[in-house]
């Protein structure tokens, strides 16, 4: 598979310091790149008898997050036109427990997901609400880039979460474009199961094997995690062989779940300062 059509996911307030990392992913690939620049409706305040005034500063607070919107899309056009690059932009103002739902029926129309972080704090409801739309109800992968400073290249050394799960193998094949440019890729395994029907006698070389065929040589890493969560092993050792790039199988378990209980992945983007492309 080949990427040639790339929706680009952001919060309108940050979306022309972070759209840089967008274009470069789609000038890498030769993609046209989609933009769709969400900002959020003001809460409608709870008014009770003679509240309709609230009503009217709602209004106008809508009215003006709309011209924000069509400021920022406009420089952005301005922007990107000086860029040899195709590409279209699409503002949208939605409310946030529709966004899923918006992102969705845009990333249907993608062959991958662009994420990116608004700040270095915790993710902001429009990210996560972009990545649980893309992943759960758009069937593409989700290339997640965090907020660090000193980013501005990626994907040259590639880790592979492997656990030898559905997700993981999805997320493989979907990074292969990404792979087939990597100067070095490793596959890291944390605390195999030995068996056939976990990961084998010999951890990771099945799916070391399948990516030979296409011409890739990684490594095979087992990580023992040593009473740490695996988010972190697995941080932690692709910071310690410089990795600049993670892939990795999302959400293994039930949207509901993983809003309760959280999960790997949620440590995963909460914590990592590397790229992460996500699949389900």
């Amino acid at each position: 598979m080949s990427i040639k059509t790339i929706l680009a996911i952001m919060e309108f307030k940050t979306a022309l310091e972070s759209i840089g990392l967008a274009t470069a992913v789609a000038r890498a690939h030769d993609a046209h790149l989609t933009v769709l620049n969400i900002g959020e409706v003001p809460h409608l305040p709870f008014y009770g008898y003679g509240g309709h005034g609230y009503v009217k500063i709602w209004s106008e607070e809508c009215d003006q997050r709309k011209a924000d919107l069509a400021e920022v899309n406009l420089r952005m056009d301005q922007l990107l036109a000086r860029e040899s690059l195709s590409y279209d932009l699409r503002p949208c103002l939605s409310s946030p427990e529709r966004e899923d739902n918006l992102v969705a029926r845009h990333a249907i129309y993608c062959d991958l997901a662009i994420v990116l972080r608004s700040a270095e704090q915790e993710l902001e409801s429009i990210e996560k609400n972009a990545i649980d739309g893309a992943l759960f109800d758009s069937g593409r992968p989700v290339l997640y880039i965090p907020k660090a400073p000193e980013l501005d290249i990626f994907g040259q050394r590639i880790a592979i979460a492997w656990n030898a799960q559905r997700e993981a193998a999805r997320a493989v094949t979907d990074a292969l474009p990404f792979l087939k440019k990597a100067a070095q890729i490793d596959l890291l395994v944390v605390d195999p199961v030995i068996g056939n029907e976990e990961h084998g006698q010999d951890p990771g070389s099945d799916m070391a094997l399948i990516l030979s065929r296409h011409g890739l040589k990684p490594h095979v890493r087992v990580v023992a995690s040593e009473g740490r969560p695996v988010s972190q092993a697995l941080l932690e050792k692709a910071g310690e062989i410089k990795s600049d790039m993670i892939v990795m199988g999302a959400y293994g378990h039930s949207r509901l779940r993983q809003n309760i209980l959280g999960g790997t992945t949620s440590e995963m983007l909460e914590n990592s300062g590397v790229p992460i492309l996500l699949s389900r």
